[in-house]
Protein backbone atom coordinates (compact mmCIF):
# COMPACT_ATOMS: atom_id res chain seq x y z
CA UNK A 1 0.00 0.00 0.00
CA UNK A 2 1.50 3.28 -0.97
CA UNK A 3 1.86 5.81 2.04
CA UNK A 4 -0.80 8.06 2.73
CA UNK A 5 0.71 11.95 1.91
CA UNK A 6 -0.68 15.14 1.22
CA UNK A 7 0.87 14.55 -2.39
CA UNK A 8 -2.17 12.66 -3.42
CA UNK A 9 -4.74 15.61 -3.98
CA UNK A 10 -5.61 14.68 -7.93
CA UNK A 11 -6.39 11.04 -6.81
CA UNK A 12 -8.31 12.60 -3.70
CA UNK A 13 -10.60 15.10 -5.24
CA UNK A 14 -10.65 12.16 -7.99
CA UNK A 15 -12.32 10.14 -5.88
CA UNK A 16 -14.94 12.12 -4.05
CA UNK A 17 -15.53 13.54 -7.26
CA UNK A 18 -16.58 9.71 -8.74
CA UNK A 19 -18.04 8.44 -5.21
CA UNK A 20 -19.76 11.57 -4.38
CA UNK A 21 -23.94 9.67 -5.07
CA UNK A 22 -22.87 6.96 -3.23
CA UNK A 23 -21.07 8.85 -0.21
CA UNK A 24 -24.64 10.90 -0.31
CA UNK A 25 -26.51 7.86 0.15
CA UNK A 26 -24.88 6.89 2.80
CA UNK A 27 -24.94 10.21 4.68
CA UNK A 28 -28.91 9.86 3.57
CA UNK A 29 -29.28 6.67 4.93
CA UNK A 30 -27.75 7.03 8.29
CA UNK A 31 -29.15 10.59 9.29
CA UNK A 32 -32.72 9.75 7.73
CA UNK A 33 -32.63 12.50 5.12
CA UNK A 34 -32.38 12.92 1.75
CA UNK A 35 -28.38 14.67 1.30
CA UNK A 36 -26.80 15.96 -1.86
CA UNK A 37 -23.02 15.77 -1.56
CA UNK A 38 -20.74 18.34 -3.88
CA UNK A 39 -16.99 18.09 -3.50
CA UNK A 40 -14.83 21.63 -3.27
CA UNK A 41 -11.62 22.71 -4.01
CA UNK A 42 -9.24 21.34 -1.53
CA UNK A 43 -6.67 23.56 -0.04
CA UNK A 44 -4.03 24.09 3.06
CA UNK A 45 -5.07 22.97 6.42
CA UNK A 46 -3.43 23.91 9.66
CA UNK A 47 -3.93 23.52 13.58
CA UNK A 48 -3.05 26.70 14.39
CA UNK A 49 -5.58 28.06 11.98
CA UNK A 50 -9.10 26.12 12.60
CA UNK A 51 -12.00 27.19 11.22
CA UNK A 52 -14.03 28.70 13.86
CA UNK A 53 -16.89 25.65 13.60
CA UNK A 54 -14.48 23.11 14.53
CA UNK A 55 -14.29 24.72 18.38
CA UNK A 56 -17.47 23.59 19.02
CA UNK A 57 -19.29 19.68 18.77
CA UNK A 58 -19.83 17.50 15.67
CA UNK A 59 -19.37 14.08 14.25
CA UNK A 60 -15.74 12.51 13.66
CA UNK A 61 -14.33 9.79 11.56
CA UNK A 62 -11.23 8.21 11.26
CA UNK A 63 -9.63 6.32 9.05
CA UNK A 64 -6.49 4.58 9.80
CA UNK A 65 -3.90 3.51 6.51
CA UNK A 66 -0.82 2.35 7.13
CA UNK A 67 0.53 4.21 10.57
CA UNK A 68 -1.17 7.73 9.34
CA UNK A 69 -4.83 8.50 8.58
CA UNK A 70 -7.56 10.67 7.28
CA UNK A 71 -10.19 12.48 9.38
CA UNK A 72 -13.66 13.59 8.35
CA UNK A 73 -15.89 15.86 10.30
CA UNK A 74 -18.92 17.37 10.58
CA UNK A 75 -19.94 20.27 12.57
CA UNK A 76 -23.04 20.04 14.85
CA UNK A 77 -23.59 23.89 13.90
CA UNK A 78 -24.52 22.43 10.15
CA UNK A 79 -27.94 21.34 11.55
CA UNK A 80 -27.80 18.25 9.78
CA UNK A 81 -26.54 16.37 12.41
CA UNK A 82 -28.99 13.72 14.20
CA UNK A 83 -30.12 14.33 17.81
CA UNK A 84 -29.19 11.15 18.87
CA UNK A 85 -25.11 11.59 17.43
CA UNK A 86 -23.95 11.83 21.06
CA UNK A 87 -25.85 9.15 22.71
CA UNK A 88 -26.78 6.91 19.72
CA UNK A 89 -28.35 3.38 20.85
CA UNK A 90 -27.77 0.36 19.35
CA UNK A 91 -29.45 0.15 16.46
CA UNK A 92 -28.30 4.00 15.56
CA UNK A 93 -24.85 2.96 16.16
CA UNK A 94 -25.21 0.14 13.50
CA UNK A 95 -26.01 3.43 11.23
CA UNK A 96 -22.89 5.15 12.20
CA UNK A 97 -21.12 2.46 11.74
CA UNK A 98 -22.43 1.53 8.46
CA UNK A 99 -22.04 4.89 6.94
CA UNK A 100 -18.21 5.13 8.10
CA UNK A 101 -17.48 1.74 6.19
CA UNK A 102 -19.27 3.75 3.33
CA UNK A 103 -17.51 6.50 3.22
CA UNK A 104 -14.24 4.63 3.73
CA UNK A 105 -14.98 2.78 1.02
CA UNK A 106 -16.15 5.84 -1.58
CA UNK A 107 -14.53 8.76 -0.57
CA UNK A 108 -11.01 7.59 -0.58
CA UNK A 109 -8.67 6.10 -3.44
CA UNK A 110 -8.79 1.94 -4.55
CA UNK A 111 -5.21 2.11 -2.95
CA UNK A 112 -5.66 3.61 0.23
CA UNK A 113 -8.16 1.03 1.73
CA UNK A 114 -8.52 1.56 5.54
CA UNK A 115 -7.44 -0.97 7.76
CA UNK A 116 -9.24 0.61 11.00
CA UNK A 117 -12.33 3.05 10.96
CA UNK A 118 -13.99 4.83 14.11
CA UNK A 119 -16.58 7.43 14.17
CA UNK A 120 -17.61 9.39 17.33
CA UNK A 121 -19.84 12.25 18.58
CA UNK A 122 -17.37 14.61 20.30
CA UNK A 123 -17.29 17.72 22.80
CA UNK A 124 -14.81 19.95 20.56
CA UNK A 125 -13.63 18.75 16.98
CA UNK A 126 -10.67 20.83 17.41
CA UNK A 127 -9.10 18.57 20.10
CA UNK A 128 -9.38 15.75 17.25
CA UNK A 129 -6.69 17.45 14.93
CA UNK A 130 -4.54 18.26 17.97
CA UNK A 131 -4.60 14.83 19.49
CA UNK A 132 -3.96 13.46 16.09
CA UNK A 133 -1.06 15.12 15.48
CA UNK A 134 -1.78 16.91 12.05
CA UNK A 135 1.76 16.59 9.50
CA UNK A 136 2.53 19.57 8.38
CA UNK A 137 1.15 20.28 4.99
CA UNK A 138 -1.83 18.56 5.58
CA UNK A 139 -4.89 19.36 3.10
CA UNK A 140 -8.26 19.32 2.78
CA UNK A 141 -11.34 18.94 0.76
CA UNK A 142 -14.25 20.50 1.99
CA UNK A 143 -18.01 17.74 1.11
CA UNK A 144 -20.94 20.47 1.21
CA UNK A 145 -24.31 18.57 1.90
CA UNK A 146 -27.07 19.67 0.96
CA UNK A 147 -30.90 18.67 2.58
CA UNK A 148 -33.97 18.37 0.45
CA UNK A 149 -35.32 21.28 2.47
CA UNK A 150 -32.72 23.75 1.21
CA UNK A 151 -30.54 23.79 4.57
CA UNK A 152 -26.73 23.24 3.66
CA UNK A 153 -23.57 22.33 5.81
CA UNK A 154 -20.16 21.54 5.11
CA UNK A 155 -18.08 18.14 6.30
CA UNK A 156 -14.32 18.55 6.29
CA UNK A 157 -11.68 15.17 4.80
CA UNK A 158 -8.72 16.44 6.36
CA UNK A 159 -5.17 14.42 5.79
CA UNK A 160 -2.71 13.24 6.47
CA UNK A 161 -2.82 13.10 10.43
CA UNK A 162 0.63 11.36 12.13
CA UNK A 163 -1.42 9.27 14.84
CA UNK A 164 -5.25 8.52 14.01
CA UNK A 165 -5.21 5.94 16.91
CA UNK A 166 -4.87 8.64 18.97
CA UNK A 167 -7.66 11.35 17.59
CA UNK A 168 -10.24 10.37 19.78
CA UNK A 169 -8.14 9.55 23.23
CA UNK A 170 -8.96 13.01 24.64
CA UNK A 171 -11.83 13.90 22.92
CA UNK A 172 -15.28 13.55 25.78
CA UNK A 173 -19.11 14.48 25.69
CA UNK A 174 -20.72 16.20 28.05
CA UNK A 175 -24.01 13.83 27.36
CA UNK A 176 -23.14 9.84 27.03
CA UNK A 177 -20.93 9.87 24.10
CA UNK A 178 -20.54 6.55 22.21
CA UNK A 179 -17.10 5.50 20.22
CA UNK A 180 -17.75 2.57 17.82
CA UNK A 181 -14.98 1.27 15.83
CA UNK A 182 -16.34 0.10 12.67
CA UNK A 183 -14.88 -3.46 12.81
CA UNK A 184 -16.50 -4.42 16.26
CA UNK A 185 -20.00 -3.18 17.71
CA UNK A 186 -21.09 -4.07 21.01
CA UNK A 187 -22.99 -6.47 22.01
CA UNK A 188 -25.23 -5.20 24.79
CA UNK A 189 -28.46 -3.48 25.84
CA UNK A 190 -29.85 -0.29 25.29
CA UNK A 191 -29.70 0.61 29.12
CA UNK A 192 -26.37 -0.37 29.33
CA UNK A 193 -25.27 1.50 26.32
CA UNK A 194 -26.79 4.00 28.70
CA UNK A 195 -24.91 3.95 32.00
CA UNK A 196 -21.85 2.17 30.49
CA UNK A 197 -20.91 4.04 27.50
CA UNK A 198 -17.77 3.06 24.94
CA UNK A 199 -14.51 3.99 26.94
CA UNK A 200 -12.06 4.91 23.76
CA UNK A 201 -9.51 6.46 25.68
CA UNK A 202 -9.29 3.52 28.08
CA UNK A 203 -8.84 1.57 24.40
CA UNK A 204 -6.18 4.11 23.22
CA UNK A 205 -4.46 3.46 26.84
CA UNK A 206 -4.15 -0.28 26.80
CA UNK A 207 -4.94 -2.78 24.49
CA UNK A 208 -2.47 -2.91 21.50
CA UNK A 209 -0.18 -0.37 23.19
CA UNK A 210 0.15 -2.98 26.57
CA UNK A 211 1.81 -5.75 24.32
CA UNK A 212 5.26 -6.21 23.84
CA UNK A 213 6.51 -4.73 20.39
CA UNK A 214 7.25 -7.93 19.07
CA UNK A 215 4.21 -8.88 19.39
CA UNK A 216 2.79 -6.35 17.97
CA UNK A 217 4.25 -7.29 15.02
CA UNK A 218 2.24 -10.45 14.72
CA UNK A 219 -0.84 -8.55 14.15
CA UNK A 220 0.34 -7.32 10.84
CA UNK A 221 0.63 -10.51 9.55
CA UNK A 222 -1.70 -11.18 6.90
CA UNK A 223 -4.46 -13.87 6.81
CA UNK A 224 -6.74 -15.28 4.83
CA UNK A 225 -10.46 -14.29 6.13
CA UNK A 226 -13.71 -16.37 3.92
CA UNK A 227 -16.97 -15.39 4.19
CA UNK A 228 -19.27 -18.50 2.64
CA UNK A 229 -22.45 -18.09 1.31
CA UNK A 230 -23.60 -21.75 1.05
CA UNK A 231 -22.28 -24.78 -0.09
CA UNK A 232 -23.25 -27.94 -0.96
CA UNK A 233 -22.05 -31.59 -2.52
CA UNK A 234 -22.81 -32.82 -5.60
CA UNK A 235 -21.58 -35.58 -7.97
CA UNK A 236 -18.76 -35.04 -9.99
CA UNK A 237 -21.18 -35.79 -13.04
CA UNK A 238 -23.85 -33.07 -12.21
CA UNK A 239 -20.40 -30.80 -12.09
CA UNK A 240 -19.25 -31.55 -15.29
CA UNK A 241 -22.78 -30.80 -16.75
CA UNK A 242 -22.96 -27.45 -15.50
CA UNK A 243 -23.64 -24.93 -18.33
CA UNK A 244 -24.11 -21.14 -18.48
CA UNK A 245 -27.82 -19.86 -17.22
CA UNK A 246 -28.10 -23.04 -15.31
CA UNK A 247 -29.04 -22.54 -11.26
CA UNK A 248 -27.55 -24.15 -8.11
CA UNK A 249 -30.23 -24.19 -5.64
CA UNK A 250 -28.37 -24.26 -1.39
CA UNK A 251 -30.40 -25.25 1.24
CA UNK A 252 -29.56 -22.48 2.62
CA UNK A 253 -31.82 -19.33 3.87
CA UNK A 254 -30.56 -15.74 2.07
CA UNK A 255 -31.93 -14.73 6.39
CA UNK A 256 -29.26 -17.03 8.00
CA UNK A 257 -26.50 -15.69 9.75
CA UNK A 258 -22.86 -16.23 7.59
CA UNK A 259 -19.88 -17.74 8.83
CA UNK A 260 -16.43 -15.70 9.16
CA UNK A 261 -13.62 -18.23 8.79
CA UNK A 262 -10.10 -17.29 9.63
CA UNK A 263 -7.32 -19.59 8.15
CA UNK A 264 -10.06 -22.93 8.36
CA UNK A 265 -11.05 -21.71 12.03
CA UNK A 266 -14.79 -20.45 12.77
CA UNK A 267 -14.66 -16.97 14.65
CA UNK A 268 -17.61 -14.98 13.87
CA UNK A 269 -21.28 -15.17 12.53
CA UNK A 270 -22.71 -12.05 10.87
CA UNK A 271 -25.42 -10.94 8.28
CA UNK A 272 -24.69 -9.64 5.31
CA UNK A 273 -24.57 -5.74 4.58
CA UNK A 274 -23.93 -3.47 1.32
CA UNK A 275 -21.22 -1.41 1.82
CA UNK A 276 -21.40 1.16 -1.13
CA UNK A 277 -21.06 -1.12 -4.19
CA UNK A 278 -19.21 -3.70 -2.66
CA UNK A 279 -20.59 -6.70 -0.24
CA UNK A 280 -19.81 -7.15 3.56
CA UNK A 281 -20.55 -8.35 6.61
CA UNK A 282 -21.90 -7.40 9.87
CA UNK A 283 -20.88 -9.13 12.90
CA UNK A 284 -23.21 -9.94 15.10
CA UNK A 285 -21.62 -12.69 17.51
CA UNK A 286 -18.15 -13.99 18.30
CA UNK A 287 -17.31 -17.47 18.02
CA UNK A 288 -15.41 -18.19 21.69
CA UNK A 289 -12.42 -21.13 21.44
CA UNK A 290 -13.14 -24.71 22.59
CA UNK A 291 -11.91 -24.90 26.20
CA UNK A 292 -9.50 -27.75 26.61
CA UNK A 293 -8.87 -29.31 30.21
CA UNK A 294 -6.09 -31.62 31.30
CA UNK A 295 -5.40 -33.98 34.19
CA UNK A 296 -3.96 -32.63 36.93
CA UNK A 297 -1.11 -35.10 37.71
CA UNK A 298 0.11 -34.98 41.58
CA UNK A 299 3.55 -35.15 42.28
CA UNK A 300 4.83 -38.65 41.31
CA UNK A 301 3.21 -38.96 38.31
CA UNK A 302 0.96 -41.19 39.15
CA UNK A 303 -3.41 -40.46 40.40
CA UNK A 304 -4.11 -41.71 43.55
CA UNK A 305 -7.89 -43.63 43.54
CA UNK A 306 -10.66 -42.02 45.42
CA UNK A 307 -12.25 -44.13 48.30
Amino acid sequence: MPELSSNIVKEMLASCKAGAVEAASAFSSAFDAQLQLIVGESGTFAADALPEELNGPGLAVVLTIGDKGVVLVLPESTGLLPDWYTAPDLTAQNKLTTLAKELGANLLPTAYTPEDIKIAGVRKLSDVFKSGHLVEGAVSVPLSLIKDDGKQGTALLVWPVAKPEMTLCAVSSEQDSTSTSADQVPDQTDAESKSQPIDDSAYCRSGKRKLPSYTRSLLKVKIPVVVTLAEKKQTLGRVIELGPGQIIQFDKSCEEMLDLVVSNCKIAAGEAVKVGDKFGLRVTSIVLPDERFLPVKPEGGRMKDNV
